[in-house]
């Protein structure tokens, strides 16, 4: 009886431990998952707009590079995953003031791929998009401070990599490469968001030209090149874990083959309030400003874990016969009133782009 008894205890052990090892494993999944962190950064130059060349006969050159990071941060602050890619968008503007947007590349440098034109000045025999994507991978693993650390040097009028490594990898000028990095990594506005391994990290651009005006008697032509910008973390099911949407509004003003002024202050993430659209919107009309919408938006998408034809799915409609497509779903409408077409685009677009 006795051994019986015995039997039934050491059985019942057994199970206990057997139970709590289920725990344990359940419990070490659950760890699996972690925290972390999305962050974009923009950073737009103006500079390589040039005045006509009587000489040459060209026409003025309005042009916009806006290069944009995104990156997704562990606790410690390190780069786990990252993209990268430039919108050089050149529009030009003849003497009469007549601005030529027909046939205007709205590619990104990283979309032309060939199309760029790099290769064969390249002293590595690389184009633009593998030099970038280089680029990325050596930034994996790098705090914001590390990648801010990054020594250059010149060399025939370019900002160069001193490491030998990531100048055998990359030998552009990394100036504006370096700055969207640090400005994601330090995104203030980054969204956090829990994942297990696995997730895919996407960024898409777009860019228009569309509102740019040709010259009147009293008034100067003005180019518009503006761009928007989508970063999107995916699951392995391609459901949206976090999102940002930013864009950037660069206006280059031409006078009689002249670049008479060059605008641009700042992302309208980055401009906050300072955006004013509040401000300069009809009374009642507006609900928050821009960025605060945007924010309210990429939760929305976060929250309902959409994919990319659900993103491009959202209903809008001209609600107040505008002209603007604006959300209809009763609960994004109450925090979201902004036309939302090209947000769409951008983010469906990233998760395409998702690697």
């Amino acid at each position: 009886m006795k051994k019986i008894l015995a039997l039934v205890l050491a059985l019942a052990m057994v199970a206990t431990f057997a139970a709590c090892g289920k725990d344990a494993a359940s419990s070490t999944d659950n760890d699996a998952t972690a925290e972390y962190k999305l962050g974009m950064g923009v950073v737009v130059s103006l500079d390589s707009s040039a005045d006509a060349n009587a000489e040459k006969g060209t026409d003025a050159v309005a042009q916009a590079d806006s290069t944009v990071a995104t990156v997704v941060l562990d606790k410690d602050g390190k780069v786990v995953a990252a993209d990268l890619d430039c919108a050089q968008t050149k529009v030009s503007v003849d003497k009469n003031g007549k601005v030529t947007v027909d046939g205007v590349d709205l590619r990104t440098k990283k979309e032309k791929k060939e199309d760029y034109g790099m290769k064969g000045a390249s002293p590595i025999g690389k184009e633009w998009y593998e030099q970038a994507a280089a680029f990325v991978e050596k930034m994996v693993g790098k705090t914001a401070a590390d990648i801010e650390a990054i020594t250059t040097e010149e060399k025939n009028g370019h900002q160069v990599a001193t490491d030998a490594d990531l100048y055998a990898a990359c030998t552009m000028d990394i100036t504006a490469f370096k700055a969207a990095f640090v400005a994601a990594c330090k995104d203030a506005q980054a969204k956090t968001f829990t994942a297990a391994e696995g997730f895919k990290l996407g960024l898409d651009v777009e860019t228009n030209v569309a509102g740019s005006t040709d010259a009147t008697q009293d008034k100067n032509a003005v180019v518009q090149l503006y761009s928007t910008f989508g970063a999107i973390v995916v699951d392995k099911d391609g459901k949206t874990l976090a999102a940002i949407v930013d864009e950037v509004q660069p206006k280059v003003e031409v006078a009689k083959g002249k670049i008479e002024k060059k605008d641009y202050k700042d992302t309208k993430r980055g401009l906050k309030e300072g955006y004013n659209m509040v401000t300069y919107s009809a009374p009642g009309t507006c609900i928050a400003e821009w960025y605060v919408q945007a924010k309210d938006l990429t939760d929305y998408i976060a929250k309902k874990a959409m994919t990319a034809d659900q993103i491009k799915a959202i209903a809008t409609a001209d609600t107040r016969n505008d002209g603007y497509m604006r959300p209809t779903d009763a609960d994004l409408a109450a925090v979201c009133t902004i036309q939302i077409s090209s947000y769409q685009t951008a983010l469906a677009n990233a998760i395409s782009n998702a690697k």
